[in-house]
């Protein structure tokens, strides 16, 4: 009878850490499907700003002016991930 309550604690601490590593997966995944929906949706908003903005610029000088920084920045954050 006594090995029984011996045993019991090891099993539910195995039981244990399995849900917390279950868990603890659902939730990373989770919040990456969240942030990946998040930033999407910041993509296409911010997608349609810039047309906004091109559509309103009507001098060729802005124009290329704009487009010179969003490619500056789009290079500057394909750098950062290398």
């Amino acid at each position: 009878m006594g090995e029984v309550f011996t045993i019991m604690p090891a099993a539910l601490l195995l039981l244990r850490s399995l849900l917390i590593r279950l868990l603890g997966s659902t939730l990373v995944r989770s919040a990456a499907q969240l942030l990946g929906r998040a930033l999407s949706a910041a993509a296409v908003r911010l997608g349609s700003l810039l047309r906004h903005i091109w559509e309103r610029v009507r001098s060729r000088e802005s124009r290329e002016a704009i487009l010179s920084c969003v490619l500056c920045i789009l290079d500057m954050n394909k750098k950062v991930d290398n």
